[in-house]
């Protein structure tokens, strides 16, 4: 766009005459022209990084190298360029060229020589039009960036692309205060046009820069002219390529945070229209970084409630359905009980020092193995470790998962169990588990919750693990039914288990069975 808040408009003819005409025509309406002698150079000149971004295009038909219809129908094929006004301007008037340029896709048709008001009426309207779309598409894509789960910086680098795009600038920066300083966050990729910006990563609040002014007065602050600006001194004025800039704060809460920039090549002032456009991007960038910052603490909140409570949960608590679940519900769940054998008379001898040893070696294996198998952590109770499956989240052959996560701790247990032995400590580890409902949810008082199961299973795989002796896996009735097909297991008969008027019928699992593809 040029200083004036015309447009930039791309002159496709191969007369040097005509060129001259409609450049002329167009600076007398406060625009900027550029020119091209053919459609082949008009579209190399679209095409290449350092080209100008043009509001729209005044192609002639008859040309050289590549005629009006073929540049036409490349530009409306290129996705960047679809939505780019084309006035086709021809001396060819006949119905048959009209109809065809307009069904490629060109938004208007005149004839040569072209009427001035008549040239000023369709330019208008076809440079409000596209500004409209370009800034829907702006302001849509940065609030898309905001409720996207992609991350700060994605959002940021929305907001500098559009407010380069929509001001038609030649460059533009995000930055963020950090204590005095502002820190650059996001820039404009174009290091020709961003000369003297590169290096400049932080500034302070002070005027002699636009970020640093900007911070000063907490408003829109512009500079006309960097070179008729006595206190501006950011880079060799003599030899950067900027001329005018435009600086918006980002206030959050009523606290200065951060600004957006943009600059421009050529002297004078943004336009209010201009102006609005970077403060509804600074206001995004606000409320992006908000939404970051809330999502942050979250996530820090969930990774310190994970260290003391099974990940699943800590996820349960701050998820919309975690409430419901965390109220009571029923479950269909396998339930796995392991301790120690042997730890009384261990207990009994050793230091404290050598207890807390031990235990923190059994502990570490079994956390490392819980979250691998699916398992939800209920709690450690000195060497008595409750484990449930398929609850809070479901798990696929949850009763399988189980008896895996079993043998993967008895086989990590007995590496341990054997270089404890070479000191004295014997230990064994005996492992008990059924499936069956039961009710979970918030067990506690306020302000010291834990997430439990209450039910028949749970008390089941308790037993049968006090039952178990060192190395051994005891399974109940259900979880056998479900797994008799891929598990080696042995009936061990009728168990008589306290707190139960019946026995049980328990089996002894001695491993995977190997499977036929």
């Amino acid at each position: 766009m040029s200083s004036r808040g015309g447009g930039r408009i791309l002159v496709v003819d191969d007369s040097h005459a005509n060129r001259l005409v409609l450049s002329k025509a167009l600076a007398r309406e406060g625009h900027d022209a550029v020119t091209a002698e053919n459609g082949l150079l008009a579209l190399e000149l679209l095409r290449s990084n350092g080209g100008p971004a043009v509001d729209a295009v005044l192609l002639d038909l008859h040309m050289p190298e590549l005629d009006g219809y073929e540049t036409l129908t490349q530009l409306k094929a290129d996705e960047r360029f679809r939505d780019l006004p084309v006035i086709v301007i021809s001396s060819n008037d006949d119905l048959d060229s009209v109809v065809r340029c307009i069904a490629i896709g060109a938004t208007d048709y005149l004839p040569r020589p072209f009427n001035a008001a008549l040239l000023r009426a369709r330019l208008t309207a076809s440079l409000s039009q596209k500004r409209l779309h370009d800034q829907r598409r702006a302001i849509a894509d940065v609030l898309r960036a905001v409720a996207s789960s992609q991350g700060l910086q994605r959002v940021l680098d929305e907001i500098v692309g559009a407010a380069k795009t929509l001001c038609h600038g030649d460059h533009s920066q995000l930055y963020l205060l950090e204590g005095d300083l502002f820190r650059i966050h996001a820039q404009t990729e174009d290091p020709e046009t961003d000369a003297g910006f590169a290096d400049a990563r932080t500034h302070a609040l002070d005027r002699t820069s636009i970020v640093g002014r900007t911070g000063l007065a907490r408003e829109v602050v512009q500079i006309p002219d960097v070179l008729e600006d006595p206190e501006y001194a950011v880079g060799a004025q003599s030899t950067v390529g900027f001329r005018a800039l435009l600086g918006v704060p980002i206030v959050l809460d009523r606290e200065l945070i951060g600004a957006v920039t943009a600059g421009r090549n050529v002297p004078g002032p943004f336009t209010e229209e201009q102006v609005e456009l970077v403060k509804t991007f600074a206001d995004q960038a606000a409320i992006a970084i908000a939404n970051v910052r809330l999502i942050e603490a979250v996530e820090r909140q969930r990774k310190e409630l994970s260290r003391f409570v099974s990940p699943q949960v800590a996820e349960l608590v701050s998820s919309d359905e975690g409430e419901r679940l965390l109220a009571g519900h029923r479950a269909y769940i396998t339930c796995l009980f392991c301790d120690l054998r042997g730890s009384t008379a261990f207990a009994e001898t050793a230091a404290p020092e050598e207890q807390f040893e031990v235990l923190r070696a059994y502990h570490e294996t079994l956390g490392e193995l819980i979250p691998a198998y699916d398992g939800t952590l209920e709690h450690f109770a000195g060497d008595g470790v409750m484990v449930f499956f398929n609850d809070p989240v479901e798990v696929e052959e949850h009763e399988l998962q189980a008896i895996r996560l079993a043998l993967a701790a008895e086989e990590r247990f007995a590496a341990l169990a054997d270089a404890w032995q070479k000191r004295g400590i014997r230990l064994g580890l005996g492992i008990g588990i059924e499936a069956g409902y039961a009710t979970l949810g918030r067990i506690g008082f306020d302000g010291r919750y834990d997430y439990g199961a209450l039910g028949p299973v749970t008390n089941l795989a308790s037993r049968l693990s006090t039952h178990a002796a060192g190395g051994q896996i005891l399974i109940g009735q259900r979880v056998h039914a479900a797994v008799e097909e891929l598990v080696d297991a042995t009936p061990v008969g009728e168990l008589e288990l306290k707190g139960f008027g019946r026995t049980v019928t328990a089996y002894e699992v001695r491993g995977l069975r190997e499977q036929t593809p």
